[in-house]
């Protein structure tokens, strides 16, 4: 009978210590509710940095369109620069040879009184 005690004993001791399913759910569910809110968070999250990369690719895109455009015009004001200062140079040179002519012309004209 004492082994009949101690045995039933243990038994509901170990029957006692089970926990029931409902108890299980019952400390589950709230993990469960924040992670499904976290996971929630995370896709979230991850869509606007999808957004976000794609919206730096396009700027990129844009910025090296406007540098290519820049250095463009950059090189085309360069040879226009280069252009004005030949044609400053030709337009002085014609200057002192229209100059010389006309001390030349001076003198001729001086020499022509002259006679």
């Amino acid at each position: 009978m004492k082994k009949f005690v101690i045995t039933a004993g243990v038994c509901f001791f170990i029957l006692s210590g089970c926990a029931t399913k409902e108890y299980v759910k019952e400390q589950i569910d709230p993990i469960n509710n924040r992670l499904e809110k976290i996971e929630k968070q995370i896709e979230k999250m991850s869509n606007e940095i999808s957004k976000i990369n794609n919206d730096i690719k396009n700027t990129n895109a844009k910025l090296e369109a406007t540098n290519t455009t820049a250095n463009e015009a950059l090189k085309k004001s360069q040879e226009a620069a280069k252009e004005a200062k030949n044609a400053a140079m030709r337009a002085e040179d014609a200057a002192n040879k229209a100059h010389a002519a006309a001390e030349t012309a001076k003198k001729a004209f001086e020499l022509q009184q002259k006679k």
